[in-house]
C-alpha cells in the first residue's frame, strides 16, 4: 500500500449553485485541505475483461474503467471518478470498451476507445440499461433494461442507435451474452423456471440450466477452447460462490474455482485457453489446458480530496426561550380561520392571528390531526394507550375518544363526515381501511402497500387517492411515488403496482422507436388505477404531502421536486391540464381550505398560505416558544472506577462533581466533598453515556422509545435520515422535559435521485433543488446530511461542497467516489446499492485492500451495522441470556423468540463465517488508523438491544478489543459528530452524560448489558424509573 500526501491551501467555494441569493452565507476563507494519493492493488466486487488479442485487461475498480497489460502492472484510468462505470466489455476489434455508467442519474450504455479517447453515450432515457455485451460482428451491443416494466434483453445497433427488445417475458431477464457465432444469446431469467436460458437468432428460447431453490446464476459467458463451445457462469448460494464451465453438449458442469474462493458475479472472458475472471480481490487467469491459476498483479492510483471545514455546532444546553420549529402536520379548518398542529408532543389549535390553544397535555404523542368537514371534530393518531391508534377529539367539550384498536395513522375524513380512511401499517406492508363513525365498523379496502401516504377522498366520497410506490421492475426495489386511485366500493386489492404510461425527456442521444410510454405490466384490480401527473417523477413522498383533492373536486395539490403544485382534474381524478408550481421553497403538509381557494402548508420558516388562483402567499404567524430543561442541582457521584471514554486504564476510587448538568470536577475520592447529595457508585464502573450513531427515530416510536434508549445507557442518538420536523419535535419535546429521551442529533430526509424506495424520501427532480434543501438544513440546524443510493456521484459531489460550506457533514452508503470528494462518513459495511451488489463487501462478506485503505487513510467514518446482516441473530443464538433482561420483558417481550441461523450444522457454520468475515472489517480499519463509530439501523432490530448486541458481536466475531468498541460508542462517536468537547468523555467541563455498570466493560464487553442507572445532562434516572 502506497500513500502520497499533499497538503495544499485551497479556497472553499460556496455551493455549486449560488446560495447567496437564498440568504445563505458560506465561510469564504482559505482552509487547509489534504489531498491523499492511495495506491490500490485489490478490488472488492471488481469486474475484468480480457481484450480479444489477450494482451490487455479492462477492469472497473472503484467504479472507473481502467486498462492494463494482461501480465499486470500499473492501471490507466479511462473514466472519471463520478461515472460509476461498471462491467466493461471489449469490442471484437479491440478498439473499444463498452460499459454501463451512471453519469445521467440512471444506468446507460457507453463506449470509449481503449486509449481513453472518444467517449460516447449509446443509450439514454429514464430507464436503467445494464450489462453490455458486444456482438461478434462489432455492430451491436446487447444489454438488459427495465424499459418494458421489467428487465428484458435489448439490442442496440451502434451506427443507428436503433433499439430492439429481444425478450418480452413477464420475468426479469438479464446478464445477456452473444455466442461466438452470434446464433445464440445466453441470459439469466428469474421467472417460474429460473436459470440460464438460450435465445436463438430466430427468437426461440430453451433452458440451458435450471437454478435450484436458494441458488442464483450470474453472468453466463461463452468460451471457445480446442473447438469446444462452453458457457461459464457463477453460482451463488448461502455461504458460497463458485465458478463453473459447462459444454453445450454436456449435462455436467465442471467446477473450476477453488474451495472457499470468493468468486465475483461478473462475466469471464477468454483468449485461446486463458480464462480471465475476478475473485478474492484479484484478477485471475486460469489456463484451461493445465488448470494453472495465475494472479495478475496490478496497481491503481486514486486521489482523495479531504477538505477542511469548520462544523456548525449547536449549543447542547442552551438556555432561554426559543421559537418552536417542530411543527407536525398542520391543517387548516374548513372555514379557513383555524389551524391545528402538533408541537412539543401535544395537539394544538390556533385561530389565525391569535395565540395557540393547547388541546392535550401529556407525555404521549398526538400527530397527523385533520378537521372534520363541519370543523367541530379533529381526528388524529395517538399512542396514549400504548400504540398509535385513531382518536377523535370533540372541540365542543374537549373530550377524546379512541376509535381503532388495530393501529392507525394518517386519518382522513370523508366529505360527508361519516367515515375516516386511515393507514394500518406494518413495516413495508400496509393496509388502507375505512371506519364508519356511526357504527364503528371497519372495512379493509387495500392491502399489501409499501407505506402509502395519507388518503384523500373524491368529492362524492366514492373513491380515495393516495401516494403509493410504483416500481420499474421487481429486480430492483426503487421506483417512484404515483397517485393511486381506489374505488372504495370495489374488492380488496393486493396486486403489485404496475407501471403507467409516462415519459421524461432526458439528455443524451434519443432512442429509436416510441418509448414515450411504458407498456402496461399487470393490470390492477378493477377498482384501481394510476393517475399520471408527472412524467417519471414522484407525486408526494408517501407521507402527508399529497396528493390532496380540493373540496370542489376541480384540483389536486401535491409536493413534487420539493415544492407545492396544483393540477386541474376532472371529477374522476384525471388530470385535464398541466401542473402549476405554487411555491419556490421547500413545502410540506398541504391542506385545502373548505372553499378550495387557498392551501396551508409548512416551510422551514413557519406556516404559509397560498391563494391558488392568483399565487398570493401569506405568512401565518405562530407564536409558540419552548425552553430547555437544564438540571440545576449539585451532587457527587462516588465511583469505584471510571472509564473516561478514551484511556486504556480505569481511574479508580474517584469523585465526580456534577453541577448544573455538567461535570465540574473529577478527583480522587474525598469524604469532605460529600456534604450534599451523594450517589454511591463505589462498587461499580462509570462510563460515558453511549452514543448510537445510526438509528431511524421519529415520532413513530412513540413515547416509550425515549425510555428504551435511556434504559440501555444510550444518552445520544444520531438519525442519519428522517422527517426534519419530527427531528425538531424530538429535540424540543425532549429538550424541554415534556418527554424523556436521549439527546437528538439528526437531519432531514436523505437526498436521493429520481427513484426512491422509502416513504418520506423525496426524489430529486433536478440539482437546482439542492440550494432549497441546503436552506432548510441551515434553518433547522441539521447535524448531518445523508445522500442516498440513486443520487448520481457528480451531484453528490456538489451536495458535499454545499453542505461543507454550511459546516454540515455528509454521509452516505457510498465509499468511492464519496471518499475522494470529501464525504465525512459511510453507513453500513454492506448497505443498499443501486448496482445489485455492494462495492464494500462481497457476497461472502469479505472486504479487500481497496476498502480497508480508502477508509483507513482518509479518516472517513464507518458505521458498520453488522447486526442487520446476521450478527444480531448469531448473538441471539450463541448467547440467549441477552434476552434475560427486565428491559426485554417490559419493552419487547417477544424479542427472544424464534432465533435460528440455520437448520443444519453446515449452514450454521456458513452463517458464522459470513458474520465473522463482515465483522473483521471494522477491526482492520481501526488497526490501520481508521475511524469506526457504533450504529445499528434500528428499528430493524430492537432499540438499545441492537446496540449492545452490535458491540458484543464486534468483540466476539470481529475480534475488536473491548476498548476500541467502547471508544467507538463514546468518545470516537462524539468526535465524529464534532462534539468531542461536550459529550462522549468524562472530564471537567463536559456535559454530565454517564452510566453505571456493575462490571468492567474493558475486560468483558458484556458488562454493557447491565446498566444500573443513567445520567443524562445531570438528571439521574434509575432503571426502575425508565421501565415504568
Amino acid at each position: 500500500m502506497a500513500i502520497k500526501i499533499n497538503l495544499k491551501l485551497s479556497l472553499l467555494a460556496v455551493a455549486f449553485l449560488s446560495l447567496s441569493s437564498l440568504g445563505l452565507t458560506s465561510k469564504d476563507s482559505e482552509e487547509y485541505s489534504l489531498t491523499l494519493e492511495v495506491t490500490l492493488h485489490e478490488g472488492t466486487n471488481m469486474a475484468a475483461s480480457l481484450s480479444p488479442d489477450g494482451n490487455k485487461l479492462a477492469i472497473d475498480l472503484v467504479g472507473r474503467i481502467w486498462t492494463l497489460e494482461s501480465e499486470g502492472g500499473e492501471a490507466k484510468a479511462l473514466t472519471d471518478p463520478e461515472g460509476d462505470a461498471r462491467q466493461p466489455h471489449w469490442s471484437p476489434d479491440g478498439e473499444w470498451i463498452a460499459f454501463q455508467a451512471y453519469w445521467s442519474g440512471d444506468y446507460d450504455i457507453w463506449m470509449i476507445r481503449q486509449d481513453g479517447s472518444d467517449l460516447q453515450q449509446i443509450t439514454s432515457g429514464p430507464f436503467d440499461d445494464r450489462e453490455p455485451n458486444w456482438s461478434p460482428d462489432g455492430g451491436k451491443i446487447v444489454f438488459s433494461s427495465d424499459r418494458n416494466g421489467n428487465y428484458d434483453i435489448w439490442q442496440v445497433t451502434i451506427n443507428s442507435g436503433k433499439t430492439t427488445a429481444l425478450t418480452q417475458d413477464p420475468a426479469n431477464e438479464f446478464y445477456p451474452a452473444y455466442s461466438p457465432l452470434e446464433d445464440h444469446i445466453a441470459y439469466v431469467s428469474d421467472g417460474d423456471t429460473p436459470g440460464i436460458w438460450l435465445r436463438e437468432a430466430g427468437g426461440d428460447v430453451s433452458l440451458f440450466s435450471k437454478s435450484n431453490p436458494g441458488t442464483s446464476f450470474h453472468s453466463p459467458s461463452w468460451i471457445e477452447n480446442k473447438g469446444k463451445t462452453s458457457l461459464s457462469y457463477s453460482l451463488q448460494q448461502h455461504g458460497s460462490t463458485e465458478l463453473y464451465v459447462r459444454s453445450l453438449t454436456s449435462q455436467v458442469a465442471q467446477l473450476i474455482s477453488g474451495e472457499g474462493e470468493d468468486v465475483f458475479p461478473f462475466r469471464t472472458s477468454s483468449f485461446q485457453s486463458k480464462l480471465a475472471y475476478t475473485s478474492d480481490g484479484k484478477i485471475q487467469i486460469l489456463n484451461l489446458s493445465d488448470d494453472v491459476l495465475t494472479q495478475i498483479p496490478f496497481s491503481a492510483k486514486v486521489s482523495l480530496d479531504r477538505p477542511a471545514y469548520r462544523k456548525a455546532l449547536r449549543t447542547l444546553d442552551e438556555s432561554g426561550l426559543r421559537p418552536v420549529r417542530g411543527i407536525i402536520s398542520p391543517a387548516i379548518s374548513p372555514d379557513g380561520q383555524h389551524v391545528s398542529f402538533t408541537a412539543l408532543g401535544d395537539l394544538w389549535t390556533m385561530q389565525i392571528g391569535d395565540l395557540p390553544t393547547q388541546l392535550t397535555n401529556n407525555e404521549f404523542i398526538e400527530r397527523d390531526a385533520v378537521w372534520s368537514p363541519t370543523g367541530k371534530l379533529l381526528a388524529y393518531a395517538s399512542d396514549r394507550t400504548g400504540s398509535f391508534q385513531i382518536w377523535i377529539h370533540d372541540l365542543s367539550n374537549n373530550e377524546a375518544t379512541q376509535v381503532t384498536v388495530d393501529g392507525g395513522s394518517f386519518p382522513s375524513w370523508s366529505p360527508d363526515g361519516n367515515s375516516i380512511a386511515y393507514i394500518a401499517a406494518e413495516r413495508f406492508d400496509s393496509s388502507v381501511k375505512t371506519l364508519s363513525i356511526h357504527s364503528g365498523s371497519i372495512e379493509t379496502i387495500r392491502t399489501g402497500l409499501n407505506d402509502p401516504g395519507r388518503a384523500t377522498w373524491s368529492p362524492d366520497g366514492k373513491s380515495i387517492v393516495l401516494s403509493s410506490k410504483w416500481q420499474y421492475s421487481t429486480r430492483f426495489r426503487e421506483g417512484i411515488n404515483k397517485p393511486l386511485l381506489i374505488d372504495i366500493e370495489g374488492p380488496i386489492a393486493s396486486l403489485p403496482e404496475p407501471p403507467s404510461k409516462t415519459f421524461l425527456p432526458s439528455r443524451g442521444p434519443s432512442f429509436s422507436g416510441d418509448h414515450s410510454f411504458l407498456p402496461e405490466q399487470q393490470p390492477l384490480n378493477q377498482n384501481e388505477r394510476w393517475l399520471d401527473f408527472i412524467s417519471h417523477g414522484s407525486v408526494g413522498s408517501r407521507n402527508t404531502d399529497g396528493p390532496i383533492w380540493s373540496p370542489n373536486g376541480r384540483m389536486m395539490a401535491y409536493v413534487a421536486n420539493g415544492v407545492l403544485w396544483s393540477i386541474p382534474v376532472d371529477l374522476e381524478g384525471n388530470p385535464v391540464g398541466p401542473g402549476r408550481r405554487l411555491t419556490n421553497q421547500i413545502s410540506d403538509d398541504p391542506t385545502w381550505s373548505g372553499d378550495s381557494e387557498s392551501i396551508l402548508y409548512l416551510t422551514s420558516t413557519g406556516l404559509e398560505k397560498v391563494w391558488v388562483h392568483d399565487g398570493r402567499i401569506e405568512s401565518i404567524p405562530l407564536e409558540l416558544n419552548w425552553e430547555r430543561n437544564v438540571a440545576s442541582s449539585r451532587y457527587v457521584v462516588h465511583a469505584g472506577a471510571i472509564f473516561d471514554g478514551q484511556s486504556e486504564s480505569l481511574l479508580e476510587n474517584r469523585d465526580i462533581v456534577i453541577d448544573g448538568g455538567r461535570i465540574v470536577r473529577i478527583s480522587k475520592h474525598d469524604d469532605s466533598l460529600h456534604t450534599d447529595r451523594v450517589i454511591d457508585a463505589s462498587q461499580g464502573y462509570i462510563s460515558p453515556g453511549l452514543i448510537e450513531t445510526h438509528t431511524h427515530e421519529g415520532l413513530g416510536g412513540g413515547e416509550v422509545s425515549g425510555r428504551i434508549w435511556l434504559s440501555y445507557g444510550i444518552t445520544s442518538i444520531r438519525n442519519p435520515t428522517g422527517d426534519p420536523y419530527e427531528m425538531m419535535e424530538l429535540r424540543e419535546s425532549i429538550g424541554s422535559g415534556k418527554r424523556i429521551g436521549p439527546r437528538i442529533f439528526g437531519t432531514g430526509n436523505s437526498i436521493d435521485g429520481s427513484r426512491i424506495y422509502y416513504a418520506g424520501v423525496p426524489t430529486l427532480g433536478s440539482p437546482s433543488e439542492i440550494p432549497l434543501e441546503m436552506k432548510r438544513a441551515k434553518l433547522l440546524e441539521y447535524d448531518l446530511i445523508k445522500t442516498y443510493v440513486r443520487l448520481q456521484d457528480g451531484v453528490q459531489k456538489e451536495v458535499i461542497k454545499s453542505a461543507h460550506s454550511l459546516g454540515i457533514p455528509v454521509s452516505s452508503h457510498e465509499l468511492y467516489p464519496a471518499v475522494a470528494n470529501g464525504a465525512d462518513g459511510v453507513e453500513h459495511v454492506r448497505g443498499t446499492s443501486r448496482r445489485g451488489y455492494s462495492t464494500k463487501v462481497s457476497v461472502l462478506n469479505r472486504s479487500y485492500q481497496d476498502v480497508v485503505s480508502l477508509l483507513s487513510i482518509s479518516g472517513m467514518t464507518l458505521t458498520p451495522t453488522i447486526g442487520i446482516y446476521g450478527a444480531y441473530e448469531l448473538v441471539a443464538v450463541d448467547d440467549p441470556s441477552i434476552f434475560d433482561d427486565p428491559r426485554v420483558t417490559r419493552f419487547f417481550p417477544g424479542a427472544g423468540d424464534g432465533h435460528s441461523i440455520s437448520s443444519s450444522p453446515s449452514g450454521a457454520d456458513k452463517a458464522r463465517d459470513l458474520v465473522e468475515a463482515m465483522a473483521s472489517l471494522p477491526r482492520r480499519v481501526v488497526e490501520n488508523g481508521g475511524v469506526v463509530i457504533m450504529g445499528t439501523d434500528t428499528p430493524i432490530n430492537p432499540r438499545g438491544l441492537s446496540l449492545i448486541s452490535e458491540m458484543q458481536a464486534l468483540v466476539n466475531y470481529g475480534k475488536m478489543t473491548p476498548l476500541d468498541v467502547m471508544r467507538a460508542t463514546t468518545s470516537v462517536a462524539a468526535k465524529a459528530m464534532g462534539y468531542e468537547t461536550e459529550i462522549g468523555s468524562l472530564k471537567p467541563g463536559m456535559i454530565a452524560d454517564l452510566i453505571l455498570l456493575d462490571e468492567n466493560p474493558l475486560e468483558n464487553i458484556e458488562a454493557i448489558r447491565k446498566v444500573l442507572w443513567t445520567i443524562k445532562g445531570g438528571e439521574l434516572m434509575t432503571l426502575r424509573d425508565l421501565l415504568h
